[in-house]
């Protein structure tokens, strides 16, 4: 799988999710709801594309067993793991976790859109 197609992938599901917008405040895309409120990184490399997001103790707890997740720079002590996609599997799963991190963070009354 090509890290542009996976890409476009992530983008594409990121952004339909109700009050969502791209932002660029670190030179790469970043997803957002409503007041600012983060809910994705993305970073595309040569290989593979970094997803950032932010998951609950439990779904962490199983994506770390995954030889393809780590624990997100930064921001890995408040519940944030990183993903690298390079294949089907590594992206059905990002896109399931794009999914509850959304949920996570977005105000209670979009949360709908995603359960």
């Amino acid at each position: 799988m090509k890290p542009a197609a996976a890409a476009e992938q992530i983008r594409t599901l990121a952004l339909s999710f109700p009050e969502t917008y791209e932002d660029e405040p670190w030179g790469h895309p970043v997803f957002k709801v409503g007041q600012n409120k983060m809910f994705a990184s993305m970073s595309v490399g040569p290989r593979s594309v970094a997803l950032t997001v932010k998951l609950t103790a439990e779904e962490r707890e199983i994506a770390s067993l995954l030889p393809y997740v780590r624990r997100a720079s930064y921001v890995g002590r408040y519940g944030w793991i990183t993903a690298e996609v390079s294949d089907d599997e590594s992206l059905e799963a990002a896109l399931e976790w794009l999914r509850e991190s959304y949920w996570l963070k977005a105000p209670a009354g979009l949360r709908r859109a995603v359960e």
